[in-house]
């Protein structure tokens, strides 16, 4: 090492040489002073890329914020629709309440009207019962206190009538079959009325 530390005229080279405390500390702190700025400028660069990637994370947040305000307004606007059709079915639900609420009170009068009608038919039959009773009781009665004048007075067993002038003459004109005098000779179209 000897040989590489002198120069061509023989002399030790300047880092061969022995330093001076003077010279040792400018060269310390020379040495110090490129360090730090080697190491700040190292650093710098460090920094550099640090404020790169924090620039890149601003914006990938800036835009993670934008789509979420986009979502934000999507779903507030669904939200809107939302609320617009809960309020249409509620007045369709109110208008249908309001229509049962109709139908119920009709159906409640026609029910009324109903048993009124029925309460009233029922009477009606009574009453015609009772009616019915009492034509009856009258139609048993009347006949038989008009029996005896009401009969007529009964022809002889044994009436003949030769023709229909002698049956028209005695009063008898028409007879019918099951009367006193009826004979086929008098009944000429046989429909059990002699004498028409």
């Amino acid at each position: 090492m000897a040989g590489s530390s002198l120069r061509a005229d023989g002399k030790p080279s300047f880092l061969a040489r022995p330093m001076s405390r003077k010279a040792a500390l400018i060269t310390s702190g020379s040495a110090l002073v490129a360090g730090l700025l080697l190491g700040g400028g190292a650093g710098g660069a460090g920094a550099q890329s640090e404020v790169t990637s924090l620039k890149d994370q601003v914006a990938s947040l800036e835009t993670d914020v934008a789509d979420a305000e986009t979502v934000a307004v999507e779903n507030d606007t669904a939200l809107a629709d939302a609320r617009a059709d809960l309020d249409e079915a509620l007045n369709d639900l109110a208008t249908a309440t309001a229509g049962l609420e109709t139908a119920t009170a009709q159906v409640t009068e026609m029910q009324t009207a109903a048993t009124a009608s029925q309460t009233e038919l029922d009477a009606r039959a009574a009453r015609i019962s009772v009616l019915e009773g009492q034509l009856s009781a009258r139609t048993v009665q009347a006949p038989a206190a008009q029996a005896p004048a009401a009969q007529a007075p009964a022809a002889p067993a044994s009436t003949y009538y030769d023709n229909c002038m002698a049956a028209r003459n005695a009063g008898a004109a028409p007879v019918r079959t099951g009367d006193p005098g009826y004979g086929r000779h008098l009944d000429r179209d046989g429909d059990g009325i002699g004498c028409e």
